[in-house]
């Protein structure tokens, strides 16, 4: 079901159980207004508290104060799981709980105020941690996150807000232009509904200072094997975003692309490709994230034979804000599991990456905050085991929270690289396209449209 209001076309909304919750006139104009109505006491609250936007300079972060920043962060989304749900091996002496909070779907949404319970106890542990930086990945647009985006600026932690999402307002990987501009069945036009929800979360969050980045994509190629005939959709939704901003009058809050480090040449070619300025300077996203997750040894023999290495290489030119969306490997010497999650990630790449990788990166993102069925989490959430009624942190969110606080990220006044990316060859877009078999090739050198937005249509 599609509802068309206004100049924006809602998809309706699907529940757990499969059905869909239609949007009314109401409640889209309520989301619409929801962040704006106090936008300007909000913003002041938030930036009182002890954030400041963060601003871009050359590939560099930089605070009010013209201090170099970097994003000590770690991923949010616990969805209250237990250990009945690990994918791996279960062991007999560990035993599924009771979660203390209600469990979340997967694309549910952990930080709107109706979960200030939760969040409110999790937040300060990621304080504790050392971090500075949240990354989020469902938000809903029908819901207010005041309470959670005011007490995270209160403890200094900025958030990457995402501005796809896993239902109503996602980006699919169809070949460029249908990413864009398809009508499916049951959801109604993609674009459409990716942008309308796309501005509704422009629309409450770009009020909070600490609102960091706003993500526009998360390894589309990963979706499909056809992802990676998609990107030209993820620049015609950064254009379409960018504009929106300008037109609104809103803080030009950075946009940034998270990839899946795909090991080779294609991770830095993709970053060159949403970085530049094909059509206008407006396709281009702000800074380029790479979620990896290759650093799986303690300590390798030098850092040349290290896996960051090749990344240094790939990126030693590249002039816009570099990030770590995810990393944290878990496998080889980093594993662990039931019972206790004992030892597990040391984090060693830490201090590389605010030192030796310090020209290049900018942030870094441990994957996750809490243990999930992939068991990646830093804590296990009260009722995760049985007989476990409260948060236990691990070793693992001891190990990180040293390495945030040995590690210092070296400081400049001026941006190491501020020449502008150069936009890859339709040769070379098409080469890359064959070699991960896709169906049919886009042509990268031409963006999909802005989706006309129809006139109000009364039943």
């Amino acid at each position: 079901m599609t509802i068309r209001v206004g100049c924006q076309t809602i998809a309706a909304a699907k529940l757990s159980n499969g059905s869909r919750a239609p949007f009314t006139m109401r409640s889209v104009l309520a989301v619409s207004l929801l962040g704006l109505a106090a936008a300007s006491n909000h913003t002041l609250r938030a930036g009182a508290a002890g954030t400041s936007p963060i601003v871009i300079q050359g590939n560099m972060l930089f605070n009010a104060a013209g201090e170099r920043f970097f994003a000590k962060g770690v991923a949010y989304n616990p969805r209250n799981g237990n250990y009945g749900q690990v994918l791996g091996t279960h062991k007999p002496e560990c035993k599924a709980g009771t979660p203390k909070f209600p469990p979340l779907p997967y694309y549910g949404d952990p930080t709107a105020d109706e979960m200030a319970d939760q969040f409110s106890e999790y937040l300060p542990l990621i304080k504790n941690l050392g971090a500075n930086t949240i990354r989020l990945y469902n938000i809903d647009p029908e819901k207010s996150h005041r309470k959670f985006m005011e007490q995270a600026a209160s403890l200094g932690i900025y958030v990457l807000v995402p501005l796809t999402r896993g239902d109503w307002g996602f980006l699919p990987a169809l070949p460029s232009p249908q990413c864009y501009h398809a009508d499916l069945p049951d959801y109604g036009h993609v674009g459409l509904n990716l942008l309308t929800s796309a501005k509704l979360i422009v629309d409450q969050f770009s009020q909070y200072e600490n609102t960091m980045m706003f993500v526009v994509g998360n390894e589309i190629e990963l979706l499909d094997k056809e992802g990676m005939a998609a990107y030209p959709c993820v620049k015609a939704l950064t254009r379409d975003i960018h504009r929106y901003q300008k037109e609104k009058g809103y803080r030009s809050v950075p946009l940034i692309y998270s990839d899946k480090d795909q090991g080779n040449k294609d991770r830095v070619n993709i970053a060159n490709y949403l970085t530049c300025a094909l059509e206008s300077p407006d396709d281009a996203v702000d800074a380029f994230g790479l979620n990896a997750y290759s650093w799986c040894d303690p300590a390798y023999g030098s850092f040349q034979y290290s896996p960051y290495q090749s990344i240094v290489d790939d990126f030693a030119s590249f002039s816009k804000p570099f990030l770590f969306t995810e990393f944290g490997c878990n496998i080889g010497s980093f594993q662990w599991s039931c019972p206790g999650y004992t030892g597990g990630r040391t984090w060693p790449q830490v201090g590389v990456m605010m030192d030796r990788m310090s020209d290049l990166v900018s942030g870094a993102v441990a994957f996750e905050f809490s243990m999930e069925n992939n068991e990646f989490g830093l804590v296990l959430t009260p009722g995760f085991l049985q007989g476990q009624n409260t948060v236990k942190l691990t070793d693992s969110y001891y190990a990180l929270q040293k390495e945030f606080e040995t590690h210092k990220v070296k400081a400049f006044t001026a941006p190491a690289r501020s020449a502008p990316s150069q936009c890859i060859s339709r040769e070379l877009a098409n080469k890359m396209q064959q070699q991960n078999h896709v169906n049919q090739i886009s042509d990268w050198s031409r963006l999909p449209s802005t989706p006309v937005m129809p006139e109000t249509v009364f039943p």
